[in-house]
């Protein structure tokens, strides 16, 4: 079983990078998975999350316990799940964005996706980065996989910045 929550602000893309995520897994690996998500109601402001579990069986949980991956593009949803994150095998930083990453929170992986974004285009896809980097670090799925689902996902305008985007987290060197 893989448990993944990505955490970041309203307006980030939280939401759609763990939309993503699931349909690769699902559509693309064949894999049972379970998506939920938690926003607040004003746009653009307030903390977002997206968990995803996937597994070969069938899933009964719906609530992450001990997270595999955490994603974080923002430092307060890295201060307010840092006991998940201290248990996580991975931890995913937009290191742009967090700055204070306790000690006692082990397997960081930093990547500066905001202004990777931003040099491609802008750092709204700063998410994409991250799925790019994500796929890199644990090997869970291939960056074929991500286009594929980009692809089927994203708005046809977006799709060629978005893969340009994953490529470029994906060839980001592990740190």
């Amino acid at each position: 079983m893989i448990q993944i929550r990505i955490g970041g602000w309203a307006g980030q893309g939280v939401i759609l990078a763990g939309t993503i995520l699931a349909e690769t897994f699902s559509r693309v690996l064949k894999k049972n998975v379970v998506m939920t998500r938690s926003y607040t109601a004003a746009v653009r402001s307030g903390i977002t999350t997206s968990d995803i579990i996937v597994d070969d069986d069938e899933i009964y949980d719906l609530i992450i316990t001990r997270p595999n991956v955490m994603i974080f593009m923002y430092q307060k949803t890295l201060d307010r799940y840092i006991d998940l994150a201290k248990k996580s095998d991975f931890v995913i930083v937009d290191s742009s964005l967090i700055k204070n990453i306790p000690e006692e929170i082990k397997n960081v992986y930093r990547i500066d996706a905001s202004r990777i974004a931003s040099e491609i285009s802008s750092p709204r896809i700063a998410n994409m980065v991250l799925l790019g980097y994500y796929s890199r670090v644990t090997g869970h799925l291939g960056l074929r996989d991500l286009e594929e689902s980009i692809r089927n996902t994203v708005s046809k305008r977006f799709v060629e910045e978005d893969i340009r985007a994953i490529t470029a987290g994906y060839s980001f060197s592990p740190q």
